[in-house]
C-alpha cells in the first residue's frame, strides 16, 4: 500500500533542486511501505528525508532501490509489526 499524504506543502526550490514537504500517517505493512516520486508530485527523488511526528520509538529509513519507507523499532532494531501506524514527516528532494 503507498503512502497517503494527509498534508503537503508548497513547492520550494533551492536552485535546480525541487524540495517538498508533507505529513502522512503510514500503516506500516512487512517489507516496507510503497513510496515513489508521485507520492509528491515529483519526477524523480535525489533524496528523502525522514522524521517521526508521533514521538514513537521508530527509526525510518527510505530503500531507494526498492522504492519504500521502512521503519525499526529502537527498543529491539528490529521491523516494526505490520498494521502499527506512525506519523511521519517527509521530504522528497528532486525534480
Amino acid at each position: 500500500m503507498p503512502v497517503e499524504i494527509d498534508n503537503m506543502s508548497p513547492s520550494e526550490y533551492a536552485g535546480a533542486m525541487l524540495f517538498r514537504h508533507a505529513e502522512a500517517t503510514v500503516t506500516y505493512e512487512e517489507g516496507g511501505v510503497t513510496f515513489v516520486p508521485a507520492t509528491l508530485n515529483m519526477n524523480r527523488f535525489q533524496n528523502v528525508i525522514l522524521q517521526v511526528n508521533d514521538g514513537s520509538d521508530v527509526a525510518l529509513s527510505w530503500d531507494e532501490s526498492e522504492d519504500t519507507i521502512l521503519a525499526y523499532d529502537l527498543t529491539d532494531g528490529d521491523e516494526v509489526a505490520a498494521d502499527t501506524e506512525v506519523s511521519i514527516r517527509v521530504t522528497g528532494i528532486g525534480r
